[in-house]
């Protein structure tokens, strides 16, 4: 049911020309894999953007947040996805961590394509036909403002992955309403809502990255989702981020 979930490659550096048969390799390992982690990287924003173009239609600028522990989150959040502030969803992400904490301030990532597999057959059918609202407010960034009315999207997400399809459960810690009446935050024990949460549960869903400083991290953020985990050392951790709004085939 579950995919090998993340994988670390060493290409070498990505600051500067970057050959076509490496870009394809990227993108192969994300999609087979979810998360791609390069370790050792020396990025300036040019190379962000650029390596970025390289995957799709991108969002031209690097975010940049930096925080300094102990983390205000004595607890990780939930897992969660990304979106724009125009109510898009994002695709890939590029994150690029110049500086970490001491100790902690690890990522955790969640398969959300495994947990879709996971599933029985009739939550499967009633996930495909279900849509969902999300309020991002908990997880935007500073300075973009949160969507006042956000549109409906499917619970299923479909990512085509070379001669294959991948599908994935798009609900995290930002849902806020079902369209079919069930009550997300406390669902009936025998609702469809109910036993896909249940099966979120199993350990093979989830992988703890523990950062390096100079990690770079691809992932699709629509087939995986994500937590931070708080720190306790009084220590700066910075991000740059490029997203990538659209992937092209």
């Amino acid at each position: 049911m579950t995919r090998p979930f993340g994988i670390t490659l060493n290409p070498g550096s990505m600051n500067g020309d970057i050959a076509p048969p490496l870009i394809a390799e990227l993108r192969h390992a994300a999609l087979e894999h979810g998360f791609v982690v390069l370790r050792d990287q020396r990025l300036t924003d040019d190379a962000l953007l650029g390596l970025g173009r390289h995957f799709g239609v991108i969002e031209e600028r690097v975010i940049k947040y930096s925080s300094v522990g102990p983390s205000k989150s004595r607890q990780p959040t939930l897992w969660h996805h990304h979106n724009c502030c125009d109510g898009a969803l994002d695709d890939w992400i590029l994150y690029y961590t110049p500086a970490i904490p001491d100790d902690g301030g690890g990522i955790e990532f969640f398969d959300a394509a495994s947990w879709f597999n996971a599933l029985d057959d009739d939550t499967r059918a009633w996930a495909l036909q279900r849509r969902m609202r999300h309020d991002y407010k908990p997880v935007v960034h500073a300075g973009i403002p949160p969507v006042a009315n956000p549109e409906w999207h499917p619970i299923v997400m479909t990512r085509e992955a070379g001669d294959t399809q991948q599908q994935a459960l798009y609900a995290a810690a930002h849902a806020m309403e079902i369209d079919d009446a069930i009550d997300i935050r406390e669902p009936p024990p025998d609702s469809p809502w109910h036993r896909a949460k249940e099966a979120a549960k199993l350990a093979s869903l989830y992988h703890l990255h523990q950062p390096q400083a100079h990690d770079l991290i691809l992932w699709d953020m629509k087939m995986v989702a994500h937590r931070g985990y708080p720190w306790n050392t009084p220590t700066l951790r910075v991000i740059h981020e490029v997203i990538i709004r659209q992937l092209t085939p």
